[in-house]
């Protein structure tokens, strides 16, 4: 496909409904750390429904969520997967747990990593934040860990 088939209006709208309807949620950021768009994946996964509960921007995002490794390490704000995304990292796998600061009780599971886009030049023009959520998974192995050392004996 050619570069001026990708750079028509038409066609970014049509990509912006792709990815929106993804289960993965996406998170786009601009160079100077604002939040531009999310898709409603990436909400469900918050447990919020508009993208201006996520904070207008990486140190917003902070305030308004803890982060943890699954090893129940907090995680600061400036190791935070959207303030390194802010920062250009390139990074994958990232597992971390997600609780809104004002609802500790729930916790999401999300597997993260990050993409910076560039521009003809090779110069970083937008940031992303990719996430899957397996809330499910971990619970499940959690389970696992507890049911084992309840009672190692069967393994």
């Amino acid at each position: 496909m050619s570069q001026e088939v990708l750079t028509t209006e038409t066609n970014r709208r049509q990509l912006q409904q792709i990815i929106a309807g993804l289960s993965d949620g996406v998170i786009l950021l601009e160079l100077d750390q604002s939040i531009l768009w999310a898709n409603e994946a990436a909400l469900a996964m918050h447990g919020v429904s508009r993208i201006g509960e996520l904070g207008t921007s990486a140190g917003e995002y902070a305030k308004r969520f803890s982060l943890r490794y699954r090893n129940n390490h907090t995680l600061p704000p400036e190791n935070y997967p959207i303030s390194r995304v802010a920062r250009c990292e390139v990074f994958s796998d990232v597992l971390i747990e997600v609780s809104a600061v004002d609802d500790p009780e729930r916790v999401w599971v999300h597997n993260v990593r990050s993409m910076v886009l560039t521009n003809r030049e090779g110069q970083p023009e937008s940031l992303v934040l990719i996430m899957s959520d397996v809330t499910d998974w971990a619970n499940a192995e959690q389970r696992f860990e507890r049911t084992f050392n309840a009672n190692p004996a069967p393994a």
